[in-house]
């Protein structure tokens, strides 16, 4: 009873690990630029003391009266529309002076917040406001009174929005060039190397060459070898390649006369290639695996009808490993959307190519001080992979599992 209790009381700390940060990051998202500067997310949700300052009226906008009225709530809207002020008026700061008790020949300067209903003085004239935000200004006789300005603390009810959503999206090409470049990069990072692995994993599974097994071992051993320690080399390969393109280029073109002949090291091409060699061993391994625990029955069956090799692959295997097709699928599509560091290394790096990593990275500092365009672009940027997952998952476990267990 206790070991279980533990087992639920570990398992809500990792949801909640999780499940708030995703919250904050939401919440501040549908939340406007003064609201994420001035409070936390949780306090989103719940009403939230703020103070702000308004104007009773425009300057020269008033003629000679005894009474004025108005709200401090279209008062402010109007100051400011880009944040709309809703909720309830508690007090306002009074500033000013008032009889001194002890000295009656004499006043003193005295800091009060006044309640909601109760009267001050303010330019000789009672003024008087409610929860509400109306507020009236009374006078002893008609006077052309100057606006005044007066401090507000007003219990700010929750506003969401999608402003943030649509500036990110349509007010700045940046984010939807991002998107682009992440799908030009991650779609085919992905088809790659999983067609080349079923194949390969075909070959392993049920086709007898020499020294079949010994290369299947360096293949999953490379599963270990660390992505950064291949940087250098793989960096080197694509200088080389890039080298011998612009010189091929310069031979076969007259690209010197428009100074077009540099072929770029740093390409879409070099993050499929780079892509699906770090993704290969893994596919191959899973794939593998899963194609191995098939009914032998099937393929023997299949070639006393006579069918070859690629009939048995294409219409026999692939159908039914869909499930581990899909799972590999999830694996490189959500590690190939996420991915920094082979992006920055070895991607395009002109602004218009950027993938959605390293544009966020730079909006660290572009958005640094607007919490709500840069979680806006997180969001974003989690969108596509969550869609991938929820659209696969039902074959997610069936295909994990498939490269867990010991094949033949």
């Amino acid at each position: 009873m206790v070991a279980r209790s533990l087992r639920h009381v570990v398992l809500a700390l990792i949801v909640f690990i999780w499940v708030v940060p995703f919250v904050a990051l939401v919440t501040t998202s549908l939340r406007s630029e003064t609201a994420s500067k001035t409070s936390g997310f949780w306090t989103a949700f719940t009403p939230t003391e703020l103070g702000h300052r308004f104007s009773t009226h425009e300057k020269g906008a008033a003629e000679k009266l005894t009474v004025m009225t108005g709200n401090i709530f279209e008062r402010l809207n109007k100051d400011d529309p880009s944040f709309p002020v809703t909720g309830e008026v508690n007090s306002i700061l009074f500033k000013g002076r008032v009889p001194d008790p002890e000295n009656p020949d004499k006043t003193k300067l005295i800091r009060k917040l006044v309640p909601a209903g109760e009267v001050m003085d303010v330019r000789g004239g009672d003024f008087v406001f409610q929860e509400n935000g109306d507020f009236t200004w009374t006078f002893p006789e008609e006077t052309a009174p100057k606006p005044k300005k007066l401090d507000a603390f007003i219990d700010q009810d929750p506003v969401f929005g999608s402003d943030a959503y649509v500036e990110v999206l349509f007010d700045n090409k940046n984010v939807p060039n991002a998107l682009i470049s992440s799908f030009i990069v991650t779609i085919p990072a992905t088809i790659i190397p999983i067609t080349i692995a079923a194949f390969a994993a075909y070959a392993f599974a049920w086709m007898s060459f020499p020294g079949r097994d010994w290369l299947f071992v360096i293949v999953v051993s490379l599963m270990v070898v660390p992505t950064q320690l291949a940087f250098l080399p793989v960096l080197q390969g694509f200088s080389g390649i890039a080298s011998w393109a612009t010189q091929l280029n310069q031979w076969l073109t007259d690209c010197e006369v428009n100074d077009t002949c540099q072929v770029a090291s740093k390409s879409f091409a070099g993050l499929w290639i780079t892509h699906t060699a770090f993704g290969l061993p893994l596919a191959i391994y899973l794939l593998r695996n899963y194609i191995v625990g098939l009914p032998k029955e099937l393929l023997q069956s299949a070639r006393i009808d006579g069918a070859n090799h690629l009939q048995i692959f294409t219409k026999l295997i692939v159908p039914l490993s869909v499930p581990a097709l899909a799972s590999f699928s999830i694996f490189q599509f959500l590690w190939v959307w996420n991915d920094l560091i082979v992006a920055l290394y070895i991607g395009p790096n002109n602004a218009e190519d950027l993938v959605f990593p390293i544009r966020l990275q730079k909006q660290l500092g572009t958005f640094k001080d607007q919490l709500h365009l840069l979680n806006a672009s997180a969001v974003i940027s989690m969108i596509v992979p969550v869609i991938v997952f929820l659209s696969m998952q039902r074959y997610f476990i069936r295909g994990l599992l498939a490269g867990s267990v010991k094949g033949g």
